[in-house]
């Protein structure tokens, strides 16, 4: 078993260092820096106004530990066919278990130590808390991390799937309790705290997991769940197979596709529209960058980096909804419309413009809330009219023109 977990260890690693290369090109590389450094920027300016025994330090510090407690989760790196191939050595799983909460614990880690070292200026400020202090919420993160990650691995074997309560109780309200007496009591009240309740989950994993049954189809679920999150983020620079999209059939927008069939005599401006509405795929990347920006722009105000984020958010979106033009290709039907290409391209444009438009329209009023300025309105939605011009223009021919050839 310790064999498997280090092959697929190693398999997983070379799969996302295969998408981390489209990730990490040099453009969004470029884009990171700028975003990184504009956010350092503001936080430093932020620091410089900021006083101590402001009042809302203290919960503001709570829940951003707690919130930074979330992410990384249990990676099994479980497949699909574990459960017919491995059912023979279920008794040996939990070392295999056991070896990824280790490798889990490692990654959550670095997140955990890179979210105090941003947090540290703050709080020093806010609490005036030396160094050692600081760094103990680190350990007390640290700790919590390792209970969490055994009561995942718990809930993998039958008869310990704890509902949505346990859940919340152990990862969000005895987190808040800690953090909270650390930050009024000492530092000693969140350490205790999580010592105790990471030892709970850790004496029910070594009393109960030999007289429990794993529960396969769970662990395969739960690790489908956490690859697809990742699938989807690498899935916003080149496609990725993993990512299926499913179909709903959303019957309250039927009002919307009657109305541009009535007004439009381009018929891939309905099928286009009908795709985008119905399927997760475009209108989740869709909406989910577009609410990305919006986030990021309202604690944005640089007016020059809200508008190079602007910038690139329409980018990214438009470049997403590319291959919404070759959505019908595999058609027949489609085929044989006496329809030319210039046409299907037309009907896509005017979509694609519409959709960069609003984001364009939305970010832009977002600018000018967070900057309390309507000329920074005014000229973030012109230099976002203009890319989307652009990009319609210029861009999306070449691409169109290599996806047809």
């Amino acid at each position: 078993m310790l064999n498997l977990w280090t092959q697929r260890k190693r398999a997983h690693f070379l799969e996302m260092l295969k998408y981390l290369r489209y990730v990490l090109n040099d453009h969004f590389v470029i884009a990171l820096m700028f975003l990184v450094g504009g956010l350092g920027f503001g936080y430093s300016n932020f620091l410089k106004s900021f006083h101590a025994g402001t009042w809302w330090a203290g919960p503001v510090t709570i829940i951003c530990l707690t919130v930074i407690l979330q992410f990384c989760s249990l990676a099994t790196l479980l497949k699909r066919a574990d459960p017919v191939f491995l059912l023979p050595r279920e008794h040996d799983m939990h070392a295999y278990l056991k070896k990824a909460r280790i490798h889990s614990w490692i990654f959550s880690t670095i997140v955990e130590v890179i979210g105090t070292i941003i947090l540290f200026p703050f709080m020093a400020i806010a609490f005036k808390l030396p160094t050692a202090q600081i760094a103990g919420f680190a350990i007390v993160l640290i700790i919590l991390k390792y209970g969490s990650l055994s009561l995942e691995l718990n809930q993998l074997y039958q008869n310990q799937v704890f509902g949505w309560q346990k859940r919340l109780l152990a990862n969000w309200i005895l987190p808040l309790i800690w953090f909270t007496g650390g930050i009024y009591l000492g530092i000693w009240f969140a350490l205790i705290g999580a010592v105790i309740q990471s030892f709970i989950e850790i004496r029910r994993e070594q009393q109960q997991w030999q007289t429990r049954s794993l529960s396969w189809t769970l662990a395969v679920n739960l690790e489908d769940q956490r690859m697809l999150k990742i699938y989807r983020f690498f899935n916003l620079f080149t496609d990725v197979p993993n990512v299926h999209g499913t179909v709903h059939r959303r019957k309250y927008l039927d009002r919307i596709l009657a109305i541009i069939d009535q007004h439009s005599n381009n018929p891939y401006v309905y099928l286009f529209s009908r795709a985008l509405m119905r399927s997760t795929v475009y209108s989740g990347l869709y909406f989910r960058l577009t609410a990305l920006g919006v986030v990021l722009l309202i604690f944005i105000s640089n007016v020059y980096l809200s508008i190079f984020l602007q910038l690139l958010f329409v980018y990214l979106i438009g470049f997403q909804l590319l291959p919404l033009f070759a959505n019908y290709d595999e058609n027949v039907f489609t085929h044989l419309y006496p329809i030319s290409v210039e046409t299907k391209a037309a009907g896509f444009n005017w979509l694609v413009a519409i959709l960069l438009e609003f984001t364009v329209s939305l970010l832009a009023i977002v600018v000018g809330i967070s900057n309390l300025s309507i000329l920074q309105t005014v000229i973030t939605w012109i230099v976002g009219s203009i890319e989307v011009w652009a990009l319609l223009k210029f861009y999306f021919p070449i691409r169109i023109k290599k996806m047809n050839s």
